[in-house]
């Protein structure tokens, strides 16, 4: 919800789980439903309590083993160890922190997801917890309504439980929620008392809050959207109109060209045989000169027989018909405007190159830079995805180069235990849904490496440990 958002309940919860993990060792079981902001508090818990020495933090997902869980939780719990992933959370820290000071407090979101296993071993290191004076341990699990019925009541033995419960926002605070969440970029008067009135309808969880600004956004646009569809079909249909009519009008032309000139050598052609046949006849005073000669001469002065036949274009055989063929070397050489290529000129297909798409993959890398400073400028109420943890910048390099998360990652440098390491974040985002959903958008061979959720808050707390 955001750090600038103080409501009462959620103060109340906050209050209540900082008060159980104050003192000694406890397994704390937080109920909601299904958008009530489970991953909100857990996240705003990591962010205000000061005094854990040690945070893990594991969102629970569906394709997860137990192993796979398990080495989340260690791999920051003892993160300058080495754990043995068969081991159980027991074992691990009997191992490493059986003599040693212990305070720590594992938080777990979606708990209903836990694989069984590795419930059992945290109600386990509960109660190793609360028998060692030298550790505490608080394991602090987000789920559903039921889930303690339905599946810590299989379970034996369990740590004594302590419950708090979700409820809905009062009306009052689901107001200031909407004012400051919903609402604040809503100037219209229409557009706050639409909201409001379809707030009257629902519950007051925060989810289903949010979610009327985004059923107002699309109700408020679908006018637009509609119109613009109808412009651009308008739009369409005129271009297509105007094209046909131009083709038309196109087509029309060149009829009439061709018209034209068809009357035109008609015309010519018949003024050439009047000419003919005039020609041949013979006057008045020639023909009664010659009455006596007619019947020797008849073939000479009769004028010859009128065709009807006119003189056009490919009147020849069509194997009389001679093709003029132009070289395909010639044709290139107009198409790219060379008007000096003779028919005894060629273009050769080796004078023709090719330029090789350069390769887009990124190169490796060889060392590193620190972004701390980019980090900080990130603002503590957003979130990041840790993808991986090492002691020596070699083993950086070879990650960002092997995942191929060249210009993708930001990386850190911190302290643990007097130890130096190098975190490698992917990317910040608005919400932790928002951080889940970009694990899970990952490719798989890098899900595999359990990328998890951290708050930028978090991120500025180590960054400052390193100075």
């Amino acid at each position: 919800m955001g750090p600038d958002l103080e409501l009462e309940s959620q103060t109340q919860l906050l209050g209540g789980l900082q008060l159980f993990t104050q003192f000694s060792s406890n397994l704390i079981y937080v109920e909601g439903h299904p958008g009530s902001g489970k991953s909100w508090l857990a996240q705003r818990f990591l962010n205000t309590d000061k005094e854990i020495q040690t945070l893990s933090f594991l969102m629970c997902l569906l394709s997860q083993t137990a192993d796979q869980q398990r080495s989340v939780l260690m791999g920051q719990l003892l993160a300058d160890s080495f754990c043995i992933g068969e081991e159980s959370l027991a074992q691990n820290l009997k191992t490493y922190r059986q003599d040693q000071e212990c305070s720590a407090t594992l938080i777990v979101d979606d708990a209903e997801l836990l694989a069984n296993d590795l419930l059992h071993e945290l109600c386990e290191l509960v109660l190793v917890a609360q028998g060692n004076p030298l550790w505490q341990i608080n394991v602090i699990m987000f789920a559903k309504p039921n889930f303690v019925e339905a599946v810590l009541g299989v379970i034996s033995p369990i740590p004594e439980i302590k419950s708090l419960i979700i409820s809905p926002l009062t009306d009052d605070e689901a107001q200031v929620f909407l004012e400051k969440r919903v609402l604040r970029n809503a100037k219209k008067e229409k557009e706050r008392t639409a909201v409001y009135l379809a707030a009257e309808k629902i519950e007051n969880w925060p989810a289903d809050l949010l979610a009327l600004a985004d059923e107002h956004h699309h109700s408020s646009h679908w006018v637009r959207r509609i119109l613009m569809t109808l412009i651009v079909l308008l739009i369409a249909m005129g271009s297509w109109s105007w094209w046909t009519s131009y083709q038309s009008r196109v087509s029309d032309d060149k009829n009439d060209v061709i018209l034209e000139s068809s009357e035109q050598s008609s015309s010519l052609d018949q003024t050439k045989q009047i000419k003919s046949i005039s020609d041949n006849v013979p006057s008045a005073d020639s023909v009664i000169s010659s009455t006596g000669s007619a019947s020797e001469n008849d073939e000479k002065v009769l004028p010859q027989s009128v065709t009807t036949e006119t003189v056009t274009v490919g009147d020849e055989d069509i194997n009389q018909q001679k093709r003029v063929v132009i070289p395909s070397n010639v044709v290139d050489a107009l198409v790219d405007g060379d008007n000096s290529v003779g028919s005894n000129q060629a273009v050769a297909t080796s004078d023709v190159t090719f330029e090789s798409t350069p390769n887009s993959s990124a190169k490796n890398i060889t060392k590193i830079t620190l972004d701390s400073k980019a980090l900080l400028s990130v603002s503590e109420a957003r979130y990041t995805l840790q993808l991986a943890a090492f002691t020596t910048q070699k083993e950086v390099v070879g990650f960002i180069n092997q995942f191929e998360l060249q210009d993708q990652v930001r990386v850190y440098r911190t302290v643990r235990n007097q130890k130096e390491w190098f975190i490698i974040t992917y990317q910040d985002f608005d919400t932790i849904q928002q951080t889940r959903d970009a694990a899970q958008e990952l490719p798989l061979n890098l899900q595999k490496e359990l990328p998890w959720p951290k708050s930028m808050a978090q991120v500025h707390q180590e960054i400052k440990r390193a100075k």
